[in-house]
């Protein structure tokens, strides 16, 4: 199961001194068959997203693309975002997907085979 978000600096992460990472807002859902993590990604292309595991951790980094001269008026600041989270021995990491769309980040994380319920069926007497 993955747990977090784990975030050992803080809520604001600095990645460069031009650009500033945040934690997006996630929301993790657990199914029979698994889980499902959606992050919010304002701004993030899938070129430039990435998704990684790296042993128990489950990584999240999406850099916005930023306009070469900022615009004269906004309601809110675009940021890089970065978010990792603990995976447990009850997932199957080589099966995560992930997708992309409309800034919202979708990713399945499916349970291990060996503790998905199954049904047993019944031998005739």
């Amino acid at each position: 199961m993955p747990t977090g978000p784990h975030d050992p600096g803080g809520s604001r992460l600095r990645d460069d001194e031009d650009a500033r990472t945040v934690i997006p807002a996630t929301d993790v859902f657990e199914t029979e068959t698994g889980f499902t993590i959606v992050a919010d990604m304002p701004g993030v292309a899938p070129e430039r997203l990435e998704v990684t595991t790296e042993g128990d951790a489950l990584t999240i980094r999406g850099r916005v693309t930023r306009a070469s001269r900022p615009p004269d008026h906004r309601e809110f600041e675009l940021a890089d975002y970065a978010q990792t989270f603990t995976l447990t021995d009850d997932v199957d990491p080589a099966r995560i997907r992930a997708a992309l769309k409309d800034g919202v980040l979708r990713i399945t994380v499916p349970k291990s085979a060996t503790i998905q319920p199954r049904r047993i069926e019944i031998d005739p007497a």
